[in-house]
């Protein structure tokens, strides 16, 4: 009888050890990416004349259209009585948008 209970575990020992080195070998790996540093690639140089793309939270949401968002930016101030900051960014529009932006820009300063 003991030699039948060797027998499977000696057939069995080597299925057993390589599920425990495969096991910690996924532990140990996804402990490394979890606590590993994350390298930051430095900041973009930003042109001070743009003043519209100083804050680079409005600029990551933007995309390709900043003036757009910049408006929407201003509606919601509106809409939350930061009548200053909608001011603010209207006038920006004002001086950088094209005809439909700044004609918008006009109405909601109107609002303000």
């Amino acid at each position: 009888m003991m030699t039948i209970i060797s027998l499977i575990v000696k057939s069995y020992l080597a299925i057993l050890l390589s599920v425990a080195a495969g096991s910690l070998f996924a532990f140990i790996l996804g402990l490394y990416f979890i606590f590993r540093k994350k390298k930051i690639a430095p900041r973009e140089v930003v042109s001070t004349t743009n003043k519209l793309e100083e804050h680079d939270d409005v600029a990551a949401i933007a995309g390709d259209d900043l003036l757009a968002t910049q408006l929407d930016l201003a509606r919601a101030y509106i809409e939350t009585g930061k009548i200053q900051a909608a001011k603010n960014i209207l006038e920006q529009v004002l001086a950088q948008g094209d005809v439909v932006q700044q004609k918008e820009a006009k109405q909601l300063l109107g609002f303000t």
